[in-house]
């Protein structure tokens, strides 16, 4: 699997390359340096490669939320209503680029058909899991000396209409089901607390156990942890992966590593890895975008503008904004200036923003989406020495840390909280597109 846009952005320096290494894990993103420390940490001689540049991966303008209350999967009953008035509308939270590839079609019909209590069921007990995991990880790197931003006093959902607010308190139920504690306050309590929320704003939802991070930040000290405890990086672009005697050869250019066990952590192109090796892991690319703003009145906490579908934090650096869930092809990189300048009007009917703000550092990414909500972490096929962690959309920062942990145990043949087939990329086997 030649992976192209990486290619031409990468910075290769053959002599960072070894000729074997115990595990090699592939990708420079949240997820990828989590699995790197995790085993690391357990002693395993680790070589992380990544192409170097910008390979188009949402580790480091997320919105900076660490949100152990979204245990509920992204494929739940209400999303496939949700989505459809979402397209009818130019700015709305979901949305597909006329750029889709061909495997959009299947993607949405196992999506729509995911979208059931059933699969609530099935997948939120890995999601609390994954999401338990990374806040005591995200507490480990504190405790470790680590600065990014950390802080947990909750996130808040912010409701400017009434329709808004009634199902926001539907689905706090549900989370309450789940064990997740939230508590709401009505529109006068939050503009006390948060003055720069408007008048319009007529009440919210505390997600009490959630934090706010600078995921630039996060990311930098998972990297420094997993180098403090041994992995390596060899910058390079994967050019191919094959898997068919007793050792998994990664590919890079004229160069190859041979290792006794491979870990594929490349976002969205881990589809086209995978494919490589004969297997079907069906990740969409899901585009989203993101502003960082200097402004004086900021919010104290992390903030999700339910009804304006806007995501954002307060960040020593500025206030990071963000929206969008745009499916489109592992190569879409465009920023339209309309969907920024869409992302700051639709922030200031519910926030105090100045008049005439410009946008600036506008940047977008590519989430690696699975069509079920949750994401495949395990090893590729039943046999062999390749292993997977993709597929956490939204959830990239927050699952990364808890997805290196639990791959760890799984690798290690440690057990695990959860049923790790949940999990597993070989879910999809019986479902291939035509």
């Amino acid at each position: 699997a030649t992976m192209e846009p990486v290619q031409q952005q990468s910075n290769t320096q053959a002599h960072h390359i070894p000729d074997t290494a115990g595990v090699v894990v592939i990708g420079g993103g949240i997820v990828g340096w989590s699995v790197a420390s995790a085993l690391a940490r357990r002693g395993d001689d680790v070589v992380l490669v990544e192409a170097g540049g910008d390979t188009f991966g949402t580790s480091s303008a997320n919105a900076g939320h660490l949100v152990p209350s979204h245990c509920i999967p992204f494929a739940a009953p209400g999303m496939v209503a949700s989505g459809l008035r979402s397209l009818a509308k130019r700015d709305g939270a979901f949305a597909i680029s006329p750029k889709s590839a061909p495997h959009l079609l299947p993607w949405l019909v196992r999506f729509a058909a995911a979208a059931t209590p059933a699969n609530v069921d099935r997948c939120a007990p890995a999601l609390t899991s994954l999401l338990a995991i990374t806040m005591r990880e995200a507490q480990r790197l504190v405790d470790a000396g680590h600065d990014f931003d950390y802080l947990q006093r909750g996130l808040v959902q912010v409701f400017t209409s009434q329709a808004g607010l009634d199902g926001g308190r539907h689905e706090a139920e549900h989370m309450r089901e789940h064990g997740v504690p939230v508590s709401e306050l009505s529109g006068d309590e939050l503009r006390a607390s948060e003055p720069v929320l408007r008048d319009s704003v007529c009440g919210g939802l505390v997600l009490e156990a959630d934090a706010r991070m600078d995921p630039a930040k996060m990311l930098a000290a998972v990297r420094a942890d997993a180098q403090a405890h041994g992995a390596r990086i060899a910058e390079a672009t994967v050019t191919g992966l094959t898997n068919t005697g007793s050792s998994p050869v990664v590919r890079c250019g004229s160069r190859s590593i041979r290792a006794d066990r491979v870990v594929v952590a490349a976002g969205v192109w881990s589809r086209a890895l995978a494919r490589s090796l004969g297997h079907h892991v069906p990740v969409m690319p899901a585009k989203g975008y993101s502003v960082t703003v200097d402004v004086d009145l900021v919010p104290t906490r992390p903030m999700v503008l339910v009804d304006q579908r806007v995501a954002l934090s307060p960040l020593t650096r500025g206030l990071r904004l963000a929206c969008r869930y745009e499916l489109s092809t592992p190569t879409d990189r465009s920023i339209p200036a309309k969907r920024i300048s869409q992302l700051l009007r639709n922030a200031s009917l519910a926030l105090r923003l100045p008049d005439g703000l410009a946008p600036a550092n506008e940047w977008t990414g590519l989430r690696p989406a699975l069509p079920d909500g949750i994401p495949a972490i395990g090893r590729l096929g039943e046999r062999g020495e390749v292993f997977l962690a993709t597929g956490h959309g939204m959830l990239g920062t927050a699952t990364g840390p808890g997805t290196g942990e639990v791959l760890a145990a799984l690798m290690h043949g440690d057990s695990i909280d959860f049923d790790p087939s949940v999990i597993s990329p070989n879910r999809f086997r019986r479902w291939r597109p035509r």
